[in-house]
């Protein structure tokens, strides 16, 4: 795949090849030798180590946010990539409360797939082209997921586009409320646009190898 491809023609050529998951092997180009971490932070820091050395770009969250076997007490509220604002959180290891990853992510209007387009203009002229490509197609309950992965040595970056809309599965609107005289069919309900997109940038500690699943 060249640069000259934009993300659609790479997504739909996936996706005429095969409906599912599968592999896309990109050859790196202009790329860095190696990425020691996101930013001034690096991998196995403390929270109070994160905090100095970020500085102002952290932000405590409101309360301890469990993800797996991982946890997030700080955020970083307005990442800038490129012409893009993200919101961060620092993901520190529940065993040695010490940093494993950094997740960064965009929610609904903010996660279209020319937005996606643009950040991945921005990544493949920082970073090079990636390692691998990944797609899955959308069915069922399952969402639209297009995937790019870069490997170095010390650090792994994925780079995520969730679509979740659906026009088959619409659901009864929360702020409706319920009346018991009002037929089925005429219940609010969420529309297509209300459905949830998200854009995700993870990076991780390269050795991390859970975090780093390849095309599953």
């Amino acid at each position: 795949m060249g640069r000259s491809k934009t993300l659609r023609q790479k997504l739909l050529g996936g996706l005429l090849a095969l409906l599912g998951v599968f592999p896309v092997l990109e050859k790196a180009s202009a790329a860095p030798a190696d990425l020691p971490g996101w930013e001034a932070a690096r991998w196995g820091m403390t929270a109070s180590e994160l905090t100095a050395a970020l500085g102002d770009a952290v932000a405590p969250l409101p309360g301890r946010w469990l993800y797996g076997n991982a946890y997030a007490e700080l955020g970083l509220p307005a990442v800038e990539i490129g012409d893009l604002v993200f919101t961060g959180y620092l993901q520190m290891d529940a065993q040695t409360h010490r940093l494993r990853q950094v997740l960064l992510e965009r929610r609904r209007v903010g996660a279209t797939p020319a937005v996606f387009e643009s950040l991945v203009e921005t990544l493949e002229a920082t970073y090079g082209e990636p390692s691998l490509v990944c797609a899955r197609a959308k069915r069922g309950g399952v969402p639209l997921d297009y995937e790019m992965i870069w490997r170095f040595p010390t650090t792994t970056l994925h780079a995520k586009f969730l679509d979740f809309s659906t026009t088959a599965v619409f659901s009864r609107d929360p702020q409706a409320g319920i009346d018991p005289l009002t037929p089925e069919r005429e219940v609010r309900r969420n529309l297509r646009r209300t459905m949830p997109r998200r854009i995700l940038l993870r990076f991780h500690d390269s050795r991390e190898t859970a975090l780093d699943r390849g095309c599953l």
